[in-house]
């Protein structure tokens, strides 16, 4: 008995080491794309629907459902506390925004997901798909609805 006792013990034990090696793994990924995150303010590159929602960009947005110019000048900076800020650029979409708003973010399911309860970049606020991260380029995905009908849109930004 002494002997499944120490065997149930010791598996215990493996299982559990093993679990934190897991657990510290997936905790250097979130760490990693936290600091790709932080390194430089992110400007907006380009966007488009992603029709087979495969995580490319597949096809311009409708006519008068483009990006405006007024948001394409935007500046986001994600800061390593969770915060960020939203400068507006030269161009303001209306002139009593203000040229700073502050939000929050944060990664879900281990940097798979880059989550704002605020609007970071026009309809981007809520969970978006993290298609790719690096030290230059950002790419996100997530499903808007416009015009007649919900879009899964491709959204780049760049150092």
């Amino acid at each position: 008995m002494k002997n499944y006792a120490l065997a149930l013990l010791s598996l215990v034990f493996v299982i559990w080491g093993c679990d934190k090696d897991d657990d510290d793994d997936k905790n250097n990924d979130v760490q990693a794309k936290v600091q790709l995150m932080i390194a430089a303010p992110w400007k907006y590159d380009t966007a488009a629907i992603d029709a087979d929602k495969n995580g490319t960009p597949d096809q311009a947005f409708p006519p008068g459902f483009d990006i405006e110019s007024c948001i394409k000048d935007n500046i986001i900076t994600f800061k390593s506390d969770s915060t960020g800020n939203l400068n507006e650029g030269a161009q303001k979409c209306e002139s009593t925004d203000p040229q700073n708003t502050a939000f929050n973010w944060w990664f879900k399911d281990n940097g798979a997901i880059l989550h704002s309860p605020d609007p970071i970049f026009g309809g981007f606020s809520g969970d978006a798909k993290v298609i790719e991260l690096t030290g230059t380029k950002l790419r996100v995905t997530k499903e808007l609805s416009f015009g007649l009908g919900t879009y899964n849109v491709v959204l780049d930004l760049k150092h």
